[in-house]
């Protein structure tokens, strides 16, 4: 895999020419692709993702012996080798004779919070609210006993995942040009190119990521992705637009 750096304040101008997509702004200079050679591509813009926020409201009378229950779930793919990536487990309190609704949502709150999940959870009054833990945005509860009707479970922000990469990462990761305190949108390419002079590849078929600054425009590269940018066809024949059409259908076809 080749990995580049567009730096901030860099004119990302995506020019595609003569059947050559030169992308200026490139940390270590300036790259030119074999527009023919991109098999695939995909521009990815940085987000810092939304966290979830949910409730589990306990209120109504409450009988000792019914027991309130709900299940989370939640992806934590590559947070601990240590721990599954989906790490599931229900929390449950059977209530006694001297409980409230706020000593039954301290006691959910509690049980949470004591488990890995990425998730703080607040108890005020009998509402116990969920936060999840950003970049771990998103996570899953239902309820799964409830005897005496005391629980309600509701969402009031939708968790969106992150997108991009933080510098911060990139740093660690060793990509040469990443500046810690940035975001990234990344541009993923299949790229394959015969050309043994080729400054990109030598021969055969690789993945090209492009870290685009979050700051940096992405519109003109996006439009010669797509072979927008089309010269006026004015005056073309029917066999020059045909053939320009067959070109932006191969063209779309190949950003995802």
């Amino acid at each position: 895999m080749k990995n580049f750096i567009v730096q901030s304040g860099a004119t990302l101008t995506g020019a595609l020419s003569d059947g050559v997509l030169t992308i200026a702004g490139v940390y270590g200079g300036p790259i030119e692709l074999n527009y023919n050679g991109i098999k695939k591509a995909s521009l990815v813009a940085y987000s810092a993702g939304t966290a979830q926020v949910s409730t589990s409201t306990i209120s109504g009378t409450l009988t000792a012996g019914n027991v309130v229950s709900f299940q989370l779930v939640q992806d934590l793919g590559g947070k601990n080798d240590a721990l599954t990536d989906v790490l599931s487990q229900v929390i449950s309190h059977t209530i006694t004779a001297t409980d409230t609704v706020t000593t039954v949502a301290a006691s959910l709150k509690n049980q949470v919070n004591a488990l890995p999940f990425e998730i703080v959870a607040t108890n005020s009054s009998g509402v116990l609210t969920l936060t999840a833990t950003l970049p771990y945005a998103v996570f899953s509860i239902a309820e799964v006993k409830d005897d005496g009707g005391n629980q309600v479970i509701a969402t009031g922000t939708a968790g969106v995942a992150p997108a991009g990469v933080t510098g911060a990462d990139l740093v660690a990761y060793e990509i040469t040009g990443a500046v810690a305190g940035s975001n990234y949108d990344i541009l993923e390419m299949a790229y394959e190119d015969v050309r043994t002079a080729d400054s990109i590849i030598y021969g055969g078929t690789d993945v090209i990521k492009m870290y685009i600054e979050s700051t940096v425009s992405t519109t003109d590269l996006e439009n010669s992705l797509k072979a927008l940018d089309i010269a006026n066809v004015s005056g073309a024949t029917v066999s020059d637009i045909n053939t320009a059409l067959g070109q932006i259908r191969e063209y779309l076809a190949k950003l995802s």
